[in-house]
């Protein structure tokens, strides 16, 4: 009996070995995580991937918080079950509210709001703000989850959270660097480092790419007699319409101040002509539908690699000068850049 009870506590220390041992191990994958820079997406999926793999659920979702609903942005099932529904925010909060601990679906307020077959949820904190919350369901070996997986969920929650939020802060940061605020294009400089590498494929295929740089008619009278929200207004106007009219190849930018530039990659000056009419009618109903602009127009000038230049200066400066000889034609024009000597 002595033996048999010595075999017993051995047993039972060795699995409490074998725990923590896996748990160093979940640990030292979330610092891997936590050590390299992904997109929000991905982080949101190596998270749902991981955590369902330590815990070695038949089924997990990752919600993350969405206007007035906590939506199912990533979910993994091991039965090819469809998503779940999205849940209202407020109910859950209220539920659940940040900083919660780990919990399971025995409260009936939780449980009517998640998925049936909900054992685990798992709220994903960064302080009061509530990131996204991992809800799994049951394990694969029918065994409930107990304390020492409560525990672990708790510590990997956040790591993970950790995660989430180096993403969003990597994403807002590059967003800064290379958005125009007012417009949300892309700005001078992401501009200009699309463009260079547009014509350097361009030179290296033997294939034209054009640009169209873009100036709004008039512009300043319209800060000065309807004010700076109007003017802003008006180019978020042509920022929108720009996009909408652009390939999905295509890169429109603001450069500054009302001055645009769309690049065209695979396409001539003369092509370019087709996109810049289909911008021409657009901004024309700009004024039918915005009376307080009046009759808005812009002028444009093209310039075609490698016929007008080969790099970004010289491609631009072409542009410019045949932007320039549209103003001078009496603006609400097009023209197309001279050829270089």
């Amino acid at each position: 009996s002595v033996v048999l009870e010595l075999r017993g506590v051995l047993l039972e220390r060795q699995a409490t070995l074998d725990d923590a041992v896996f748990q160093l191990r979940a640990l030292r994958q979330v610092a891997r995580l936590l050590s390299s820079v992904h997109s929000s997406e991905e982080t949101e999926r190596l998270i749902l991937d991981f955590m369902a793999e330590v815990f070695f659920t038949r089924w997990a979702c990752l919600y993350r918080p969405s206007g007035k609903e906590f939506i199912p942005a990533v979910f993994r099932s091991r039965d090819d079950a469809d998503p779940p529904r999205p849940i209202p925010h407020s109910d859950f909060e209220n539920a659940l509210p940040p900083g919660s601990l780990v919990t399971t679906s025995d409260n009936v307020a939780i449980a009517s709001l998640l998925p049936a077959g909900t054992e685990l949820v798992v709220p994903l904190d960064a302080g009061a703000e509530r990131l996204a919350v991992l809800v799994l369901g049951p394990g694969l070996n029918e065994r409930p989850y107990g304390r020492a997986e409560h525990e672990l969920a708790g510590t990997l929650a956040f790591a993970a959270a950790i995660a989430l939020k180096n993403a969003e802060l990597v994403e807002r940061l590059h967003s800064a660097a290379t958005t125009d605020e007012l417009t949300g294009l892309y700005n001078r400089r992401a501009l200009e480092e699309r463009l260079e590498a547009e014509l350097s494929r361009a030179v290296r295929h033997e294939l034209n790419t054009s640009v169209v740089l873009i100036d709004i008619d008039r512009f300043k009278p319209i800060n000065d007699t309807l004010g700076h929200a109007a003017g802003d207004r008006l180019l978020i106007l042509l920022a929108d319409t720009l996009q909408q009219q652009c390939r999905t190849l295509d890169t429109v930018g603001r450069l500054g101040g009302d001055e645009f530039l769309v690049v065209l990659p695979m396409t001539s000056a003369d092509e370019a002509m087709v996109f810049v009419r289909r911008v021409q009618k657009q901004v024309k109903m700009i004024g039918e539908e915005h009376p307080e602009f009046g009759n808005q127009t812009i002028s444009l000038g093209i310039g075609e690699c490698p016929r007008h230049g080969a790099n970004v200066s010289t491609i631009l400066a072409a542009a410019d000068r045949a932007l320039y000889h549209a103003k001078r034609s009496g603006r609400n024009t097009v023209a197309i850049a001279e050829e270089t000597s």
